[in-house]
C-alpha cells in the first residue's frame, strides 16, 4: 500500500477501510473501494482490507462484489 502525498486524504482513506471493516462485521456486506489519481496514485481494498496484490485488476475486484 502506497501513501497518499496528502496526509489529510491518506489519513481518510484508512480511517475508511477501518469504518468498512467494522461494517462488514457487523452486517456481513462486502465491498471494494478503488480510488485512482491521475498522477499514478492507487488505493484499492477489500472488505476494508488494502494491499490488493497489483495483478489483480479492478475489473476483477468489481466481479468480486457483483457475485
Amino acid at each position: 500500500m502506497y501513501n497518499h502525498l496528502n496526509k489529510d486524504v491518506n489519513r481518510a482513506l484508512l480511517s475508511l477501510d477501518s469504518a468498512l471493516c467494522a461494517w462488514e462485521r457487523s452486517t456481513g456486506y462486502e465491498s471494494v473501494l478503488i480510488l485512482r489519481e491521475q498522477h499514478g496514485f492507487v488505493h484499492r481494498s477489500v472488505n476494508g482490507k488494502p494491499g490488493v496484490p497489483d495483478d489483480v485488476v479492478d475489473a476483477q475486484l468489481v466481479q468480486f462484489i457483483n457475485k
